[in-house]
C-alpha cells in the first residue's frame, strides 16, 4: 500500500511517497518530518520503497537506514532548490528562544553536531541538525529535520524526530548571531573558545558551505556574515557533551547589550614579538602587551565581555578581579589614539 506526506524543505515543497511499508513504519517515517509538514502542490516527489526496485529514490527494510537515506535525499533537494540564493552551512543550528539569535555549529560529519543539538535542544530552540540556511541579510530559515545519532559500529546510526526527542521550537524570527567552527580533538582536556577572523579559518569554513561558488559575490557575502557575528568562534573540545557550556556562553554573549569594539583604519602596523607598533595619522604608537592583544583580536568586532574572556585566557584574571576595568582603560587609550572605535548594541530588540 502506498502512503505519502509532504515536506517544506527550505521553501521547496516535496512529496514523499512510501511504498510497501507497514502502517506503523510509515507512521514513524512521517512523524520524523512532522515539524516540516506541508500542504498544497508539490514540486517534486521522492519515492521510498520497502523493497528495492526501479523508480525508488530510497529503499530498504531497516527503518534507520531508510531514515538516513531519506534525510539525505530531502536535504540535497532543499540545498539544490536554493542554490545561489541561500548560504547553506553544513552545520547544526540552535536558537536562543528569547532573542531568536542562532548559533551555527559548523563542522564535518562526526564532529558531534547531532549529539550537541539533541542535548541543547531541550533548552534552546532546535533549528537544524544538518543544514543551517541563511539569507544574505542574515535571516535564518529553520529546517528541523530528524536527527541522526551514531550508535555502535555494528548498529550504525539511529534516527529520531525532534518531537520524539522533546526539542523546543525555535520561534518564527531567527537571525544568525554566531558561527562556531567545531575542532574536535582527544587532546582537548577542557573546551575552549577562540575568536578568529575569516582568513584564519577560510578553507575550513568554505568547505562546509554548499555550492559556495554559486552564491552572488560569495567572498564578500561570507565575510559580511562573519563580521556581523563577531568573527568565527573556534570551539576546541573532546566530547559532544563538552559543547553545552560553550554554546550557551556564546549565545549569552551574542545578546550582550553593550557596545562592540573594532579596529579603526590605520596606515600600517607590525607585530614585534608580541608587541604591536601602529602607524596612524603620522603618529607611531607602541602598544603594551595587553593593548597589543586587544589590537590583534579586534580584527573582528568584539564586546567587552568577549575581550575580558580573551585577556584572561592569555594573562589570567586581574589580581583584584578588575579585568573589565583594565580592559576599559586600554580601550579608552586606544580610542584616544584613534586606533579603536565602538558602536552601539550589536543586536536590536526584536518585536
Amino acid at each position: 500500500m502506498a502512503r505519502e506526506f509532504q515536506v517544506d524543505a527550505l521553501g521547496a515543497r516535496l512529496r514523499v511517497a512510501l511504498d510497501g511499508f507497514a502502517e506503523p513504519d510509515a507512521d514513524r517515517l512521517r512523524d520524523q518530518w512532522r515539524r516540516l509538514a506541508a500542504e498544497g502542490d508539490a514540486a517534486d516527489t521522492i519515492t521510498v520503497a520497502a523493497v528495492p526496485g526501479p523508480g525508488a529514490d530510497v529503499s530498504g527494510h531497516d527503518l534507520d537506514a531508510v531514515g538516513i537515506a531519506l534525510r539525505r535525499a530531502l536535504n540535497q533537494r532543499a540545498i539544490e532548490a536554493n542554490r545561489g540564493e541561500l548560504v547553506t552551512f553544513h552545520a547544526a543550528g540552535l536558537a536562543d528562544p528569547a532573542t531568536g539569535d542562532v548559533i551555527a555549529l559548523v563542522g564535518p560529519s562526526g564532529a558531534g553536531k547531532s549529539t550537541a543539538a539533541a542535548m541543547l535542544g531541550a533548552g534552546l530552540g532546535y533549528v537544524s541538525d544538518e543544514t543551517v540556511a541563511v539569507t544574505p541579510s542574515g535571516e535564518v530559515l529553520a529546517f528541523p529535520q530528524p536527527l541522526a545519532f551514531k550508535e555502535t559500529a555494528a548498529h550504525g546510526r539511529h534516527v529520531a524526530g525532534p518531537d520524539e526527542l522533546g526539542l523546543l521550537r525555535p520561534g518564527p524570527r531567527l537571525r544568525l548571531a554566531r558561527i562556531a567552527l567545531l575542532d574536535r580533538s582527544d587532546a582537548a582536556t577542557s573546551p575552549t573558545i577562540s575568536t578568529v577572523g575569516l582568513r584564519d579559518v577560510f578553507d575550513e569554513i568554505v568547505a562546509q558551505v554548499n555550492h559556495f561558488n554559486a552564491l552572488p559575490r560569495p567572498l564578500s557575502l561570507l565575510d559580511g556574515l562573519v563580521r556581523r557575528c563577531g568573527g568565527v568562534q573556534v570551539i576546541s573540545y573532546r566530547e559532544a557533551a563538552d559543547l553545552v557550556g560553550p554554546v550557551r556562553e556564546l549565545l549569552r554573549s551574542a545578546a550582550d547589550p553593550g557596545p562592540t569594539y573594532s579596529r579603526a583604519e590605520v596606515d600600517d602596523w607590525v607585530d614585534l614579538e608580541g608587541d604591536a607598533v601602529v602607524l596612524a595619522r603620522d603618529t607611531i604608537t607602541h602598544l603594551t602587551p595587553l593593548s597589543s592583544l586587544v589590537w590583534r583580536v579586534l580584527e573582528v568586532p568584539l564586546t567587552l565581555t568577549r575581550l575580558v574572556a580573551v585577556a584572561e585566557r592569555e594573562f589570567g584574571p586581574a589580581p583584584d578581579g578588575s579585568s573589565a576595568d583594565a580592559l576599559r582603560a586600554v580601550l579608552h587609550e586606544l580610542a584616544d589614539a584613534g586606533l579603536v572605535r565602538s558602536s552601539g548594541a550589536r543586536h536590536r530588540a526584536r518585536d
